[in-house]
């Protein structure tokens, strides 16, 4: 039996051994559902722009321009978001940036249903709902990480994303019923308060959604540390009806939980070593999945379908992505980060050089766009593996958000803007520039490419304790 009256909460280490050595329960199962909604109205909202652009030609003052923006208006703002959010997620606690960000990113949903058609507002809003996005966006799997034990990092890591795959299965879902069957400038309307729903589960955030235990711990906040994990064990006891195994405190956790790395140490060569390639693989995968999501109906429209048919497409192709990351759920702590995503990557270059090369009819390039869809954002829940499990506890939102904000600028504003750019031209004049579209998928296989080889650079994060892995950088740092 396990007494833990005999050990001190205040004992470096205490917390995340207590942590590691529960059992997978109904807390955890309810904690991780929770969060995964998080991550399903992220994607809603992101899907929702792809949709939307495809009505914006009917907006007052429309330009290609304009509408190419309006597709990375968004992203703007999650740059901007992270720029600020990560550092004060470490500094005042996870907890209390998501539950402001959170209401801003729905509450802006309704105000933008009811907004006049004037496009610079509209634009102006998006960003702002942007700015809160990203204090959001890389909350779910940061923050996941700090509560379930090693041997199931990544299948849960894995499973929240399932949730991201659903919310862009409903973006695609709502249009479909709204953007074909109602007025151009109603149906955006629409599309937007439905967005806005979400809202009313809120108030279970406050009620359900802890401190991280692990990051209390390393600031000194050790009685409500303890709280949070003795309630958390308590649970387990009443649920399993037998007592928990000992916790096992071992000298290298107590080495590490008795520091308090913060931002400069990112810097140094011995975070840099990974989060240089790191950022590379993100950009490289986020600039494969921004194309093919926020202008798939874009794309399939200047292919020569009509406008149903082209978000039935995009419906389908986001409702299928379900699979390949399933694959990656259940692999992921098996076979190990690195191996998936130099392969996953490689697959992309693949297929994305195919589909720049080889037209033999519709039906195999519409299978190629699928497929490039698929390879590139299977890799989405092994980057946030990656770097969620990369940096220290102290300072891991400053290190996942400047992972993230160092990526989506590139291909969420500029790769975006320029390609987008392009495809919008291309859809307004016709099939005679479809051949731009094509050049599209060409840069993301050289892109892919690069990913892939970065992957390689990457330090193996699977089945290690997220202390383990701060000790052996640490190592790694002294032996040289």
């Amino acid at each position: 039996m396990s007494d833990l009256s005999d050990i001190n909460p205040k004992k470096a280490g205490s917390i995340p051994a207590r942590l590691e050595r529960l059992p997978i329960s109904r807390y955890h199962w309810t904690l991780v559902i929770l969060v995964g909604f998080i991550y399903m109205y992220e994607s809603l909202d992101l899907g929702i722009t792809g949709t939307v652009s495809t009505v914006l030609g009917h907006f007052p003052g429309h330009t290609a321009f304009l509408i190419a923006f309006f597709g990375i208006a968004v992203t703007v703002g999650i740059v901007i978001g992270m720029a600020f959010s990560g550092r004060m997620a470490d500094r005042y606690g996870k907890r209390r940036i998501v539950l402001l960000g959170l209401v801003v990113l729905l509450g802006m949903s309704g105000i933008i249903a009811i907004i006049p058609a004037n496009f610079p507002l509209l634009i102006a809003l998006r960003v702002i709902q942007g700015i809160a996005a990203g204090a959001v966006y890389a909350f779910p799997y940061s923050y996941l990480v700090e509560f379930i034990p090693k041997s199931r990092r990544g299948y849960f890591i894995g499973f929240i994303d399932l949730f991201f795959v659903f919310g862009y299965f409903l973006a695609p879902l709502i249009s479909l019923f709204a953007i074909p069957f109602l007025s151009p400038t109603f149906s955006w309307r629409v599309v937007f308060a439905i967005g806005f729903i979400p809202i009313v589960l809120y108030p279970l955030y406050f009620k359900y959604i802890p401190e991280s235990p692990r990051w209390l711990e390393r600031n000194g906040r050790y009685e409500e540390a303890d709280k949070i994990v003795s309630d958390i064990e308590n649970r387990i006891r009443k649920l399993y009806g037998r007592e928990l195994p000992a916790p096992v405190i071992t000298e290298d956790l107590m080495e590490v939980e008795a520091t308090k790395p913060g931002v400069r140490d990112l810097f140094q060569k011995k975070y840099l070593r990974y989060s240089i390639p790191l950022w590379i693989y993100t950009s490289a995968m986020l600039s494969g999945f921004y194309i093919s999501s926020i202008y798939a109906p874009t794309i399939f429209e200047s292919f020569g379908f009509t406008a149903f048919y082209a978000l039935l497409f995009t419906l389908i192709m986001n409702g299928i992505m379900l699979f390949p990351k399933m694959g990656v759920m259940f692999t992921a702590d098996r076979v190990g980060r690195k191996r998936l995503g130099i392969m996953l990557m490689s697959l992309a270059a693949i297929f994305s050089a195919l589909l720049y090369t080889v037209h033999l009819g519709l039906v195999i390039v519409v299978i190629l766009v699928f497929a490039v869809f698929w390879a590139v954002n299977a890799n989405s829940p092994l980057w946030r593996m990656f770097a969620s499990e990369t940096y220290p506890t102290t300072a891991r939102q400053t290190g996942v958000y400047f992972n993230e904000m160092i990526s989506r600028l590139w291909s969420g504003v500029i790769f975006t803007l320029i390609i987008g750019y392009d495809i919008v031209s291309a859809s307004l004049k016709g099939s005679t520039k479809i051949h731009a579209i094509y050049f599209s998928y060409l840069l993301i296989a050289i892109i892919s490419i690069i990913g892939a080889i970065s992957v390689y650079f990457l330090k193996e994060t699977a089945n290690k304790q997220l202390e383990k892995i701060e000790y052996e950088i640490n190592k790694e740092t002294d032996v040289r």
